[in-house]
């Protein structure tokens, strides 16, 4: 292997797969703001934040973690009987898990974002371009909101070259319409 550079097996890309949960990249955004917590402030915390869950699926998510090395465990440390309620959970290499959900979010989930709004922008235009009356009015808004976006600096610069001479397109044509 290159000195430098690490390739993921195509059987390893199942460990990005613990990031399609919410409530597991929320409790590592967690984990990221005090690196330890026992499994009941982790279950109240998510339910402060929204997410109502019992304390045995917190303690699944907990589990999936632990599986790929985000978190390790310790149980009951500051109980004087084990009770799983007071395991503490602690989280492994703070800045390279950072890194992880920064990367999933700049280099992953905003370009495909960017990518998912070209694509109903282009719907909607699309049925602009096959209208003869153009559209009708909440359809026209929402169009003109999604080319807005679309145009934005956030949201642009994960755009192709082509993408953005379609945008131009659009807005010539919802001008003329």
């Amino acid at each position: 292997m290159e000195s430098g550079s690490f390739k993921l097996k195509t059987n390893d890309w199942r460990l990005l797969r613990v990031f399609e949960s919410g409530v597991r990249v929320e409790i590592v955004r967690m984990l990221i703001e005090f690196e330890f917590r026992s499994l009941s402030e982790i279950s109240g915390i998510l339910e402060k934040r929204g997410w109502k869950m019992t304390l045995s699926g917190v303690l699944k998510h907990m589990k999936e973690l632990e599986k790929i090395g985000i978190v390790r465990s310790e149980a009951g440390i500051f109980a004087e009987t084990p009770d799983a309620r007071k395991t503490i959970y602690f989280l492994e290499g703070r800045e390279r898990v950072e890194k992880v959900l920064q990367h999933i979010q700049s280099d992953i989930a905003d370009p495909l974002g960017a990518g998912l709004m070209f694509n109903e922008a282009s719907k909607l235009a699309r049925q602009l371009q096959g209208a003869r009356h153009g559209l009708a009015g909440e359809e026209r808004n929402q169009l003109e909101s999604l080319l807005a976006k679309c145009e934005s600096e956030e949201v642009s610069r994960h755009l192709t070259a082509d993408e953005k001479k379609k945008l131009k397109l659009w807005r010539m044509i919802m001008a003329i319409i």
